[in-house]
């Protein structure tokens, strides 16, 4: 199954949210939700490019409605605005008007269709009326007016647009002037989510991959280089994106990263043959994280997970099926348009060992190694993520990872894979590092080896004696963790957050050898063993009331036996 199918399968999944007046509706709330509709049109577009007969047909009437009411929402001001917001509480909603999202699909959606022979004159009409500054409620730099500026682009490119180059570069050049960190190769938003900078770097890569020929072209080629490298490292092992802050969990990263190396593939194509490579074997690792969250016989996930609609596990208040859905689906998308048609990664493609350590301002450290990948979040959003090992993944097409912070369903707590300590071996209450605010004293450090890669850190809590210390090292045989409190000599635990139930049918069973010292999680034909070297007091198992982005989570706690200044422990792929 290549890019293709998947898209055919994603696409056709929300046929039955298609309307008699073009529109998509969302499968829970019956109704639009913000911008489905331009990108399923899209998906279809792009599909009839691809298909033949009554099927290519088919495609093409879906489009041509979808984009009718897509562009009309944009043409009139005053038609209804679409729900943007849910109390994942109670499903109250509030509405926001969204159009700046669809401009780059309608345009494109438009091409297509013309380049297909259908009649679009009215749609051309309707495309060249439309004044952006009226219709768009964004601005530069935020990332939202970056989606209607490629859109604007592309109308430009089409002599559609009443605006000048001079014009598009003077919205162009706040982004640079404001917000892109362009040596780091990051565009910043408060949190520093690595889903947003991703997102507004694939519409600038967007913008000059539509042939972008004004005074900023030097600056959107420097932010090709830079960011290529940056979004080579975040992503993780399984495709997905390293958890920082909001989106991350959100399935349109998935598709954002499949057009976005498919594009830094082209660039590097005749620059570098290494590089361009890389993008698309990254392409691919994302595709392979992509196809894993198609729900069977039912609506492509807008999260990384499979559970049923409505669930609303690993959302934000933000997000929904008939909104997001379509959206990652637009992407991927995208990327078959500029020829990304192959299949997944397979499993066991290794990774060359490299780290990538960032501090001011994201404070985050990422080490790879063969299928192994580890992202440590110093500086984490506290309604978001915990602080540490937020991520460890272990190769494309598996389901057990830890990715993101576990939260607690009781107190809204996040843990992390990770150390905890008490005074008391049995009783008292836990201290937990992840969920402490602290601040790093001299950085990371980066550790490299003939066999090995990795980091180490020092931590401290404002007003507090004792320190924080972690040392990471990736090689063929696993994660190695050591965590420390040094000076404090008390009762330590392991806490391993884990996922529990993604919604694809499998579970996680656990095994637990307490005189062997080891912990196995096993899920299907999955399996992850936790081998600690200090020796085990007891093992509580808690396998409800936990969730995060990957589905619904349970918590495995691991007493140490005796006092203890730190802990070690390896985590490997057992199969």
């Amino acid at each position: 199954m290549n890019a293709v199918d998947i898209l055919k399968i994603g696409t056709h999944s929300y046929d039955s949210c298609f309307q008699e007046n073009g529109e998509i509706y969302d499968p829970v709330f019956k109704e639009p939700f913000q911008y489905g509709t331009p990108y399923y049109a899209l998906c279809n577009a792009v599909l009839a490019l691809k298909m033949e007969g009554a099927e290519r047909d088919d495609h093409i009437r879906r489009a041509v409605k979808a984009l009718d009411a897509a562009l009309n929402h944009v043409v009139r001001l005053d038609s209804p605005i679409p729900m943007a917001t849910v109390d994942r509480d109670t499903g109250c909603s509030w509405r926001v008007n969204h159009r700046d999202f669809f401009w780059p699909a309608v345009i494109r959606t438009y091409t297509i269709l013309r380049d297909l022979g259908q009649k679009t004159e009215s749609f051309k009409r309707n495309i060249r009326s439309v004044d952006v500054e009226k219709s768009f409620r964004s601005r530069p730099p935020s990332n939202w007016a970056a989606v209607w500026l490629s859109g604007e682009w592309l109308r430009i490119r089409e002599e559609l647009s009443p605006n000048s180059l001079n014009r598009f570069d003077e919205w162009l050049e706040v982004f640079f002037q404001e917000r892109i960190m362009l040596e780091k190769g990051f565009y910043q938003e408060p949190g520093h989510p690595n889903s947003y900078d991703l997102f507004t770097r694939f519409f600038m890569a967007d913008i000059l991959n539509a042939g972008y020929n004004g005074r900023l072209k030097k600056e959107l080629i420097k932010l090709m280089e830079t960011g290529f490298e940056r979004s080579l490292r975040v992503q993780l092992s399984d495709g997905s994106l390293a958890s920082a802050h909001r989106s991350t969990g959100l399935t349109w990263t998935l598709g954002v990263q499949c057009a976005y190396f498919t594009y830094a593939a082209k660039f590097f194509e005749s620059k570098d043959k290494v590089k361009s490579q890389l993008a698309k074997v990254a392409a691919r690792r994302a595709l392979s994280s992509f196809v894993r969250w198609q729900r069977k016989n039912g609506y492509y996930s807008p999260v990384e997970n499979c559970l049923p609609v409505g669930y609303r596990v690993g959302f934000e208040r933000y997000t929904s099926e008939g909104n997001h859905g379509p959206l990652a689906l637009g992407f991927l998308a995208v990327a078959i348009l500029n020829g990304f048609e192959d299949e997944p990664l397979a499993s066991g493609t290794s990774r060359k060992p490299s780290v990538l350590i960032e501090h001011d301002p994201i404070y985050r450290a990422i080490a790879h190694y063969g299928p192994y990948s580890v992202h440590f979040n110093a500086f984490p959003s506290p309604d978001y993520d915990g602080f540490g090992i937020v991520d460890m993944t272990f190769g494309p097409n598996r389901f057990l990872h830890f990715v993101s912070s576990v939260k607690s369903l009781t107190t809204g707590k996040f843990l992390n894979v990770g150390m905890a300590y008490k005074d008391e071996q049995v009783d008292g209450e836990l201290t937990i590092i992840a969920r402490k605010d602290f601040r790093l004293i001299n950085g990371f450090q980066k550790v490299e080896g003939e066999d090995y890669c990795g980091f180490s850190l020092e931590a401290r809590c404002r007003g507090e004696w004792y320190t924080y210390a972690a040392a990471v090292r990736i090689g063929e045989n696993g994660i190695e963790i050591e965590e420390s409190t040094p000076g404090l000599n008390n009762f330590k635990s392991l806490l391993i957050p884990y996922l529990r139930d993604p919604g694809t049918g499998t579970t996680t069973d656990i095994d637990i050898k307490k005189n062997e010292k080891r912990i196995r999680l096993i899920h299907g034909n999955e399996e992850i063993e936790f081998a600690l070297t200090q020796k085990i007091h007891r093992v509580i198992h808690l396998p409800y009331g936990y969730e995060n982005r990957r589905g619904l989570c349970g918590l495995i706690r691991v007493d140490l036996e005796g006092r203890m200044q730190g802990i070690s422990y390896r985590v490997r792929i057992v199969r």
